[in-house]
């Protein structure tokens, strides 16, 4: 299943246009739905040093539930922009599931895990890709097997790969990591690893956090608790207008989380 980059990632709105479309997404009700939901989780389940990561998270439940709302109507209404143009295709089943996960996790469950993506039902873009290799593209959830790389989907860049400057975009399932965060030519790309796997640093690992070149657990973390937004990484929200911007950005956020 293609990564999540829809519940992941620090939050770069773009204008919202309106909320109708083709065909209608559901933009308000899901947006307020995914708040409740992720928010009375998050303030049920996790400490306020958990939440501190996220700034969609506020520091009341009310708080949380509007600035999470707000996250989503972009993203959404972004969706909506790339059905209209016949990129995509939005998949109601799937956020379904995913909303029932949310509501159905238990506390321990939610604090094994450093975002929603990690919840199996809510690992999606919840978006059916329409736009193969060499199309045009304005976000990764366009593409068939592909990455959205200077508005063309291609294979994009593989493990152990540059991902230096716009044009080096890590491929599906890897992200970018900053070898050493005081240099700006060494970032590669890598596949985050499960807790055990083998790592160099804490960008290797799902958890962000690697112990004596093995991925750990953390003490204490949260699903909602990285980030800006709903979960850990960049939102395809912000892809359609930031593109070239979002790689830059993203180098820079990680070398400041571990100087």
């Amino acid at each position: 299943m293609k990564t999540n980059t829809f519940l992941t990632g620090s939050v770069l709105t773009v204008a919202v246009l309106g909320c109708g479309g083709v065909s209608g997404i559901p933009i308000e009700k899901t947006a307020t739905d995914f708040a409740k939901a992720i928010c009375s989780a998050a303030y049920k389940c996790c400490t306020a040093e958990t939440l501190m990561g996220n700034a969609s998270a506020g520091m009341t439940e009310a708080e949380c539930e509007m600035k999470t709302a707000t996250d989503f109507r972009n993203q959404l209404q972004n969706m909506q922009n790339s059905e209209n143009a016949g990129r995509s295709k939005y998949d109601q089943m799937q956020v379904d599931k995913c909303l029932e996960a949310i509501r159905g996790a238990s506390c321990e469950t939610l604090t094994s895990i450093r975002k929603v993506s990690g919840l199996p039902a809510c690992d999606s873009t919840f978006a059916t890709p329409l736009v193969a290799v060499g199309g045009a593209c304005s976000n990764d959830f366009e593409c068939i097997d592909s990455v959205c790389a200077d508005g063309k989907c291609a294979a994009g860049t593989p493990v152990g790969g540059s991902c230096v400057g716009t044009g080096n975009k890590c491929a599906q399932n890897l992200s970018c990591d900053p070898r050493n965060g005081s240099d700006d030519n060494d970032d590669v790309c890598v596949a985050e690893q499960d807790i055990g796997g083998a790592c160099v640093d804490n960008f290797d690992c799902k958890s962000r956090l690697c112990t004596a070149g093995a991925c750990a657990q953390p003490a204490a973390q949260c699903f909602y608790g990285g980030g800006c937004s709903a979960g850990g990484r960049p939102s395809t929200a912000a892809l359609l207008l930031m593109g070239l911007f979002f790689v830059v950005a993203l180098a820079r956020t990680r070398r400041q989380a571990i100087r």
